[in-house]
């Protein structure tokens, strides 16, 4: 297996993992602001974004930082003590883990159910099958997240061994730590294609990009999970209210509303 490796790339997984992007919102009273941290996975950065924002429109009184990785790198910082109150996975499996762990008194919940695709900063031939372009000889490489700690990448490989052509492309596969680095690979042209999910290609920038829909029986369904970390023992009163407050607004009809605006299935109210 091959794996590109770009210092820019490699600098930017670092930080995402490491340090919170912070998505702050200022008060009249910052001495009084109440915070959480939320650890979302990286396929879900566009619609978390809009969800923080309108969120915070009703609550102006808060602050949400983010974290933003794959979802086995982030469940790697949970265990390690990183002081995150919410955790918003791309699976089920990842925070059913800590679940059992003890890091949460509650099962974790489906908010989204995901949806894999194939895009292409080159224009393609829509005509052509995804097993057409893979086992073509003009690509020579194609994007997955890292299987081991991203689900979209757990997803890609199941696809390929779904259309059987997982032997002929194996050799062609370069490695993401998560949707984001992948993401970068397409639209650097680094890879041919990559395996990405529905919310990047409706995503503004993504407009002009070249993608096509997968069968999704080719891959178990994408049922992505959140659950409430509650080992802070740190935490105060305000913020573990706070906490429970955003997990019950993630399955607001408001919420729904922006999850199909990106390409996502939001699971029943």
């Amino acid at each position: 297996m091959k794996r590109i490796t770009l210092f820019l790339f490699s600098l930017f997984v670092l930080t995402s993992a490491v340090f919170s992007e912070k998505l702050e919102l200022k008060s009249n009273h910052p001495n009084e602001v109440t915070e959480i941290t939320v650890a979302v996975a990286a396929n879900f950065k566009n619609p978390m974004e809009e969800i923080r924002t309108s969120f915070l429109k009703q609550n102006p009184k808060y602050k949400v930082t983010i974290i933003w990785g794959a979802s086995g790198q982030l469940t790697s910082q949970i265990r390690s003590g990183a002081p995150v109150d919410l955790f918003l996975s791309a699976d089920m499996d990842f925070p059913e883990a800590l679940y059992k762990e003890g890091f949460s008194k509650n099962q974790p919940k489906v908010y989204a159910i995901g949806k894999l695709i194939l895009m292409s900063k080159m224009g393609k031939n829509k005509s052509n099958s995804i097993q057409e372009h893979l086992v073509n000889e003009n690509t020579k490489y194609i994007a997955i997240a890292n299987p081991k700690t991203a689900p979209y990448g757990r997803a890609a490989v199941e696809l390929l061994h779904y259309y059987g052509i997982y032997e002929k492309v194996k050799d062609k596969l370069v490695f993401g730590e998560s949707v984001t680095q992948v993401n970068q690979f397409i639209s650097t042209g680094s890879a041919d294609f990559g395996f990405t999910s529905l919310s990047t290609a409706l995503s503004k920038e993504n407009t002009n990009q070249f993608w096509l829909n997968v069968d999704p029986f080719s891959y178990t369904p994408i049922h992505q999970g959140v659950i409430i970390i509650e080992i802070n023992k740190n935490r105060s009163k305000e913020e573990f209210n706070l906490s429970h407050q955003f997990f019950e607004y993630l399955f607001s009809k408001e919420v729904h509303r922006i999850l199909s605006v990106y390409g996502y299935t939001a699971p029943p109210i």
